[in-house]
């Protein structure tokens, strides 16, 4: 039962918090909260503080220390992953004073992070599983990562025990800083608690020896995975440090199921098993995903990836990078997002039905629906706050109705209100495969092959008003080669098409009347209308990264950022499409990218795009003289 004075408490910090709300919104509920919770912890003697920080795996360890400690006494911990100041607040105020124990992540991903939550907190026993690149920058190196997280295992009291893995070198010198006892873990053999015999291959689960001492403990985990070992080791050694025993920890670790979307099973009825890893993917931790998928046994393996964090520069490459190694060992390999089409470069002939890539993740689910059967073992790797990957396991059984792609939303989706509330992209793929009429070819474009046609596409926004803006920069250079080879345009209501010759090769020049973000689908109907390769065309568009007037050819490669590329690469499946670009970024300037493509060129802009237009004309000629002729 909880005590007079704590239930008073509570009485008095909800009237304060309600009246907060009222008056400065959630802000001054949080700032409520945090006075309170200040006034609160000094009053709680009894309660053990734990405190948990580390690059990966805080909230697993957070998880499986609560599940243990839960068999000694009361235990309460932050929600989910949440660590910022105001939620370790809102964690302590649930604590009673006649509770036993109270476990939080502490975060560290800016500096300074831990000078808030420390003196709040104020725990006898720091746990610190790895330092990596999460949060990283050229001002936040990873010694600097090290040197906030070690904030904790420093502000330890004497009395206290600090829980360090021992197979992390930045974690392991944490403990020249302390003046409290010191546990290390891991599996050097110097380490004072070890795993030995670790294994998980799915079906089965993590599982290990547990030596200390002369102490040796079977223990047998819910999770998947071996690069769990770091976070079960470190639940145990804070247990130990809170006076369980090896046998009990073992105990209690058993007992306690993988959290949401950390390597987290999940099998559908129709006998589909995911694996929910879609919380965080910084790229460091995509070599365990390939471990965990190589060794594990099913009928069929397929990997999906979301958005990748923390890759740094050339993020393009590191997505081709990841392709070819996921082919190497799932059937299936598919990437969702903004940069999902960098890995088609990684396609390899003769297997490109074990590569795919889709902007949405509504027309990746509906794919992936059509191609699961039962016993498939699916992968999910993505930033939940970014691609929200559940969707593709939900929808496998039912009805999904948002599919925004924007609502930067921590919580998962099946926690969400809107799940069923239709927003978001249209389903791209339905268009192009059954929803959409086949496009009517022009009078003068009878629907046979040429050998050796060439099609130059501008990409470009049908509508009147987006004439002169960077955006239709694609679509004047293709007017401008039509007015050069003397050609006319036809207008159907899917395209302006011009057809003609050039240097005695057979050209057609396409701008599709189709918003730029679906003009895959218009561009993919009219390939199979005149029955062209991929590598019949040449894509000619405006390019924000490149400085006003400068224009590059490139042969193949990801869409680097233009939503229309992206969509054409999507559709075609393929990169293999060369390209002509048009510079049209202002170097120095901050720009609302969005507006800025849609606003007209003014006079000094306009003269330098013209000349650039002479300059892609002439480069899309070259391509056009340089494409070998076809058997």
């Amino acid at each position: 039962m909880h005590s007079l004075p704590y239930r008073t408490f509570i009485r008095v910090r909800n009237a304060i918090g309600w009246r907060l709300r009222r008056v400065f919104g959630d802000h001054g509920v949080d700032a409520a909260m945090i006075a309170c919770a200040k006034c609160w912890r000094p009053l709680l003697k009894k309660p053990l503080f734990i405190g948990v920080t580390g690059s990966a795996g805080k909230t697993t360890t957070k998880e499986l220390l609560l599940g243990m400690l839960a068999h000694k006494g009361h235990a309460v911990g932050n929600d989910g992953s949440y660590s910022n100041i105001d939620k370790q607040a809102e964690a302590l105020l649930r604590l009673a004073p006649n509770h036993s124990f109270f476990v939080t992540e502490l975060s560290g991903h800016r500096p300074g992070e831990m000078d808030e939550n420390l003196p709040l907190v104020r725990p006898t026993i720091g746990i610190v599983t790895v330092v990596r690149d999460d949060h990283s920058s050229k001002d936040y190196p990873r010694e600097a990562i090290a040197k906030e997280k070690g904030k904790l295992i420093a502000s330890l009291p004497a009395t206290g025990t600090a829980v360090l893995n021992a197979d992390d070198e930045l974690v392991l010198a944490m403990a020249a800083k302390s003046t409290a006892k010191v546990i290390t873990y891991g599996l050097s053999p110097k380490a004072e608690l070890r795993a030995e015999n670790i294994s998980s291959v799915w079906p089965d689960r993590l599982q290990m020896t547990l030596v200390r001492g002369s102490e040796r403990v079977e223990l047998r985990t819910q999770l998947c995975g071996t690069h769990w070992v770091p976070s079960v080791l470190g639940a145990i050694g804070g247990g130990l440090a809170a006076g369980m025993t090896l046998v009990e920890c073992a105990t209690g670790v058993a007992s306690v199921p993988p959290f949401d979307g950390r390597m987290q099973a999940v099998t559908t009825p129709d006998g589909v098993t995911f694996i929910r890893d879609d919380f965080k993917a910084p790229l460091w931790t995509l070599d365990t995903c390939f471990e965990f998928m190589k060794s594990a046994q099913a009928k069929r393996k397929i990997i999906v990836f979301g958005e990748i964090s923390d890759a740094g520069h050339k993020k393009g490459a590191k997505y081709a990078k990841t392709a070819r190694l996921a082919q190497n060992i799932a059937d299936v390999t598919v990437f969702v997002g903004t940069w999902a089409s960098s890995a088609l470069k990684a396609r390899k002939p003769g297997e490109e039905d074990k590569l795919r890539a889709f902007s949405h993740a509504r027309d990746a689910t509906e794919y992936i629906k059509s191609i699961t059967r039962e016993g498939d073992l699916i992968l999910l790797k993505g930033t939940n706050r970014q691609d929200h990957l559940q969707r593709i396991l939900l929808a496998q059984s039912g009805k999904v109705a948002c599919w925004r792609q924007d609502c930067n939303r921590v919580s998962f989706c099946n926690e969400c209100p809107d799940l069923n509330t239709p927003s978001g992209a249209p389903l791209l793929l339905q268009q192009q495969n059954s929803e959409a009429p086949t496009p009517e070819a022009p009078p003068s474009s009878p629907q046979v092959s040429e050998p050796d046609l060439q099609v130059v596409v501008g990409l470009g926004n049908p509508e009147t008003k987006y004439a002169n803006t960077p955006h239709n920069v694609g679509y004047e250079v293709v007017d401008q080669l039509a007015a050069s080879l003397k050609l006319n345009w036809d207008a159907t209501p899917e395209a302006w098409i011009a057809r003609g010759s050039s240097k005695g090769r057979a050209v057609c020049l396409i701008k599709i009347r189709m918003p730029m973000n679906g003009i895959g689908t218009g561009l993919k109907q009219f390939s199979e209308s005149m029955t062209c390769s991929p590598e019949d065309y040449v894509l000619v568009y405006d390019d924000l990264d490149l400085p006003l007037g400068a224009v590059k050819t490139r042969l193949r490669g990801g869409a680097g950022g233009h939503r229309g590329v992206a969509s054409i690469l999507e559709a075609f499946q393929t990169d293999d499409i060369r390209r002509v670009k048009i510079g049209v970024g202002k170097a120095g300037e901050e720009l609302d990218r969005v507006s800025y493509v849609l606003t007209a060129f003014d006079a000094e802009c306009r003269s330098a795009i013209d000349l650039s237009i002479l300059t892609a004309e002439a480069r899309v000629v070259e391509l056009l003289e340089r494409q070998p002729k076809r058997e």
